[in-house]
């Protein structure tokens, strides 16, 4: 398959292995109120958009504020997050993209400063033309601001990918009428993500073959 002229990435769970981090970061909340924790399988099943559909199966919204969720969240995530958390296989297949000429950005549902910190961190950013994170922590502008940068950057939509770990990553392939690969090793669980009618796959490695 010829290569994309454009490809989008989500940033975690896809360029970042952090599901553990996630899962770990929502237990500690949940233990610090003395409730019962949740496993992985638990994790990927309640992950939805906006993020506060996850946190109603977890916590009555109507005694923690989600400010004070975002808050918790983010300080357990900088505790567990490793040294190297980078998804086996993206820098081989964002190398094999960038030698192939496509431009490649990163949109993603969290902060800009975020992802821009940890793209720089884990010797991602260089690989990046763009990249583009949400302005809050609802996460409701990823398919618009997909819909911006795809005029301004891609010759048509045939010609982009988008690679991601949820369905959200498919509604903004659907939405450009881009192509659509996402990953099982993310945040949300192989039956929705199956459910979309996409191509699944194990790894990113996986890729790398299809496009030449």
């Amino acid at each position: 398959m010829s290569a994309p002229s454009c490809v989008f990435w989500d940033y975690n769970g896809t360029l970042i292995d952090d599901v553990g981090t996630a899962l770990e970061s929502v237990n500690d909340m949940l233990r610090k109120r003395g409730k019962p924790i949740i496993n992985l399988e638990q994790y990927r099943s309640y992950i939805d958009v906006p993020i506060s559909r996850f946190y109603e199966h977890i916590f009555d919204l109507n005694e923690i504020s989600f400010d004070t969720i975002a808050q918790e969240f983010a300080i357990g995530y900088e505790k567990h997050i490793g040294e190297n958390p980078v998804m086996q296989g993206a820098e081989e297949l964002l190398t094999h993209f960038s030698k192939l000429g496509s431009f490649q950005a990163i949109i993603s549902g969290s902060q800009q400063s975020v992802i821009e910190r940890g793209a720089k961190r884990y010797g991602l950013f260089g690989y990046f033309d763009l990249i583009s994170g949400a302005d809050d922590h609802f996460v409701q502008s990823k398919v618009k601001r997909a819909e911006n940068i795809a005029k301004s950057h891609c010759k048509s939509s045939d010609e982009i990918l988008v690679i991601g770990d949820c369905v959200q990553d498919y509604e903004v392939s659907k939405a450009l009428g881009a192509q659509c690969i996402l990953l099982t090793a993310g945040h949300q669980s192989r039956y929705d993500l199956q459910r979309t009618g996409t191509m699944v796959v194990d790894s990113l490695l996986d890729i790398k073959d299809i496009f030449t």
